[in-house]
């Protein structure tokens, strides 16, 4: 989906691509680059944002050579620093990491089974780095 998006941009803006080249877009048309596209030939190996348009990146998604998700991270309080970590297989999502106090560091690690179902979740409730509550679902 999101190799085709950038396709379609790619073919709006008649641009000619080589190996490893940024594409950017001015979404809300401020002057300002929001959007940005890596491309090495014509396939889509990262994708990042600025959603809410303050000039810092809050979402960056990494694909392989065939388009597929391998990994995303997000800025969910849009302080600068990514706090929502996305790790996939094959482009289904195996773990979620947490940066729930905004520290830096994930506290909390969500397994994932078949891309939806949650197998175990992990946490660090006193942020020193070791995990002190596991709740496992399922047998």
């Amino acid at each position: 989906m999101k190799k085709a998006l950038a396709a379609a941009f790619i073919m709006l803006s008649g641009t000619i691509l080589s190996a490893a080249e940024v594409i950017t877009s001015d979404k809300n048309s401020d002057g300002k680059p929001d959007l940005w596209f890596t491309m090495e030939g014509d396939s889509l190996v990262e994708y990042s944002a600025d959603r809410n348009y303050d000039g810092l990146m809050d979402q960056k998604v990494l694909f392989d050579s065939d388009g597929v998700v391998q990994y995303e991270e997000l800025d969910f309080n849009w302080d600068g620093q990514m706090d929502d970590f996305y790790y996939y297989r094959n482009g289904t999502l195996i773990r979620q990491e947490i940066d729930s106090n905004y520290d830096g560091s994930p506290d909390m690690w969500v397994h994932i089974v078949d891309g939806v179902y949650v197998e175990k979740i992990e946490q660090d409730q006193d942020f020193d780095g070791v995990v002190d509550k596991t709740i496992s679902y399922g047998e």
